[in-house]
């Protein structure tokens, strides 16, 4: 599995990305499919980090470049035979005691990734971190999931109602979270309305709140020794068009990134072992948890109108209800989504 980290420095190293900056200048105004790091040697950077730069550049539709970065990839083809005749593979970016080496650059900082990774791939350099690709070791949690141990996911994006509703089926135990989400989302559209906003702040917000969420559903699962049960939500923005609900309802949905949460829960449940099913979501927030018989749903609560349901006309909250439904859906025959 690939994953990034940023680590923070404190380094002065604007001579070394204003040379990167005439690198990736020349890449612009010299487009062509092959390039050598001959032909930008009197900049002075390290010919790994110049053709890095002029691949990245030199292709495509790019007219104009700023604040280019400096990236050292950690290449390990590169083979030596040593004094006696051992032979061993020279890497530009190595891993000693805690501490990061790049040796193109001869630079290092201190890092501790907390778990064991298999290989650094390349670390990317700006004004004031360090962005590091690694390979980490998938863990194996040796959990014996039984059939109905599982966690139902509903997600929503309304005000006043939380963004992820859970329901563990073992138990009945019902998670609420993440209720401020939709009420930041509608604070930054009213601020846009009525001043100028610099910066991308709201995605920060949201980014950090979803990585918050997805943490806390899949140590949840882990905890409980249970599989996590989504819905497949491709198309879900197909019923938020003009014409259909209000207009913050449709902003709502249409601004709200579904996807990028259900990712958050899926690759770090993966990182733990945890199963990840995705189910069909047709109706699941209409049909009643217990009988399976479509009810009345209006906002925040459902009603079941099955006379022969032991919830019969009992209020109970639609978005529990569809946790619920989600949930027990991947135990029915077709419910799984391919």
């Amino acid at each position: 599995m690939i994953k990034s980290y940023h680590v923070k420095h404190k380094l002065n190293l604007t001579s070394l990305l204003n040379k990167a900056q005439e690198v990736a200048n020349y890449a612009v105004k010299n487009k062509k499919k092959h390039f050598s790091s001959k032909e930008v040697k009197h900049i002075g950077l390290p010919s790994t980090i110049s053709n890095q730069i002029l691949r990245k550049y030199g292709r495509g539709t790019i007219k104009e470049v700023s604040n280019v970065n400096l990236i050292v990839p950690n290449s390990s083809k590169n083979k030596y035979t040593t004094k006696d005749g051992t032979t061993k593979i020279y890497e530009n970016i190595t891993y000693e005691n805690e501490r990061i080496h790049i040796k193109p650059l001869n630079l290092s900082f201190r890092w501790n990734s907390g778990r064991e990774f298999e290989k650094i791939h390349q670390v990317e350099i700006d004004n004031d971190k360090f962005m590091l690709t690694v390979s980490i070791k998938e863990r194996i949690n040796n959990i014996n999931y039984g059939n109905s141990s599982i966690l139902g996911i509903d997600l929503n994006c309304g005000v006043g109602r939380h963004i992820i509703n859970a329901a563990n089926l073992v138990t009945g135990e019902v998670l609420n979270l993440g209720k401020q989400g939709p009420n930041i989302r509608k604070m930054y559209y009213k601020k846009r309305k009525t001043q100028k906003i610099k910066g991308n702040k709201e995605q920060r917000i949201m980014k950090d709140l979803d990585h918050k969420l997805s943490r806390k559903i899949v140590n949840y699962a882990l905890k409980n020794r249970l599989k996590i049960v989504v819905e497949n939500l491709k198309g879900i923005r197909n019923g938020s068009k003009k014409g259909n609900g209000s207009k913050i309802k449709n902003r709502l949905v249409n601004s709200w990134s579904f996807y990028r949460l259900q990712k958050f829960i899926e690759y770090k449940s993966k990182e733990l072992d945890i199963p990840y099913i995705k189910v069909n979501p047709h109706y699941t927030s209409q049909e009643c948890s217990y009988c399976h018989v479509i009810g009345n749903r209006d906002r925040d609560t459902f009603i079941c109108k099955n006379k022969h349901c032991i919830k019969h006309n009992i209020i109970r909250h639609s978005d529990i209800n569809a946790a619920f439904n989600v949930g027990k859906r991947s135990l029915q025959q077709g419910g799984r989504a391919q």
